[in-house]
């Protein structure tokens, strides 16, 4: 099936060239001027049917931008490069309902290709946003370099995000939608950091309200999630991915909103690395990324609605079923397959403990190895109100500090109708 979609979606848009009627070549103006105008002008001539082409160059982006493409394409040389002016940006980026977050440039419309021509992206500025933030999360204005929004039927390709200002990329409300060969880096080099995660939410990209999406060929190194599926996240494939991260495949967070019915389905994941930075530091005193917890990380948030997104909340209702990830291999993690059914970013209250209605399900394992830096190899924190049921594992293998393994390092609370994990201890 998923073989399948990947030969239609390529059918479909390989025909495009035949269409291209007209050609919109944008040079970069060079000291600093904003080349949005121009740009925009480009898409307003060329994006239907035709193609924009922006040669190699740095390209400054000084105002919130949304190409619009139907049965275009766009060749990004360059880098756009995202002026670094915070009190501009938090006062004008686009806002996203989800967490109340922001962007910095939407792609909208249908049947078209974005080639990176492995040389060109976004350049997000990030450094500057890094250190504002000082490690902490989700402050309110940090704009994600990019989302494909409200699009069908779309490739982009051979795409680099360096220093992306918040997560780099986002899928929102679009279907089959493919997003190969990527490179994303999220480095902190800001030599104060005195080794605290100053790359937060930096995360590699994230899916809402969209299905069909594929994700393969990727390079993620960063301080946050590599690939996060968010609310209404369904018939997601991801490919071929390596990571230097927080956490690997997220699945979440979720059930942050108590009004909100929220699904995770058919999501199918094969020949993932999850990987913990060696280096602690770079030169220079910056450290590379954070510590990493999970290389699989399950996260719903607790069931009572307590505080204000995007930092509070709580209370949503939903479930992920049918989630299959084959051939998984994670490197020194903290806990390398993680779930919490008790998420909040405020302080955590033994009060809510097992209150989470958010129901995890049907979720399968197959060739998965690794090691922690820990004790614990799996920590499967379930809630009584919605306990974890259908999992399977096969082919486990998963180390913990020290070599051996124990009964002790797999833990699993409110874990039921399972298999292949002989020693899950409550």
């Amino acid at each position: 099936m998923h073989h399948t979609h990947l030969i239609f979606l390529f059918l479909q848009l390989g025909c495009l060239g035949a269409a291209q009627a007209r050609i919109c070549t944008v040079h970069a103006a060079g000291n600093g001027t904003d080349d949005a105008p121009a740009i925009l002008a480009a898409f307003a001539d060329c994006g239907k049917g035709g193609k924009v082409v922006l040669p190699s160059a740095n390209y400054t982006i000084a105002q919130p931008m949304t190409t619009h493409m139907e049965g275009g394409s766009f060749d990004l040389h360059g880098y756009l490069s995202f002026t670094p002016d915070i009190d501009y940006w938090i006062a004008n980026s686009y806002r996203f309902p989800f967490q109340n977050l922001s962007i910095g440039w939407h792609i909208t419309g249908s049947d078209f290709v974005v080639d990176g021509h492995g040389t060109g992206g976004v350049f997000g500025n990030g450094q500057v946003w890094y250190s504002w933030a000082r490690g902490a999360g989700n402050l309110f204005g940090r704009p994600m370099s990019v989302s494909i929004t409200n699009a069908t039927r779309a490739v982009v390709k051979n795409f680099k995000i360096i220093q992306p200002q918040f997560w780099a990329s986002l899928v929102w409300n679009s279907t089959d939608i493919l997003l190969t060969d990527f490179y994303v880096n999220a480095t902190n080099m800001d030599p104060a950091a005195g080794g605290v995660n100053w790359v937060q939410n930096t995360d590699g990209s994230d899916t809402y309200q969209s299905k069909r999406i594929t994700y393969q060929n990727w390079v993620y190194q960063g301080g946050d999630d590599c690939i996060a599926f968010k609310p209404n996240s369904t018939q997601i494939t991801v490919r071929n991915v390596s990571c230097t991260s927080l956490n690997g495949m997220t699945f979440g967070s979720i059930g942050q909103y108590p009004d909100s019915f929220d699904i995770l389905q058919d999501i199918f994941i094969e020949d993932v690395v999850v990987q913990n930075h060696p280096d602690a530091e770079l030169e220079g005193g910056g450290p590379y990324s954070a510590q990493l917890d999970g290389g699989a990380y399950f996260k719903s948030w607790i069931g009572v609605d307590v505080g204000t997104p995007p930092n509070g909340g709580g209370g949503g209702r939903g479930y992920c079923k049918n989630v299959t990830i084959r051939n998984l291999h994670i490197i020194n993690a903290t806990v390398p397959l993680l779930l919490t059914s008790e998420l909040t970013y405020s302080q955590l209250n033994a009060t809510y403990a097992n209150t989470s209605t958010f129901v995890w399900d049907d979720i399968h394992f197959y060739n998965v190895t690794g090691t922690s830096n820990t004790g614990q190899v799996i920590d499967f924190e379930c809630s009584t109100a919605a306990p974890c049921s259908g999992w399977s594992f096969t082919d486990m293998n998963l180390t913990p500090a020290g070599g051996a393994a124990t009964r002790g390092d797999t833990v699993c609370h409110n874990f039921f109708n399972y298999t292949g994990l002989p020693q899950c201890t409550a």
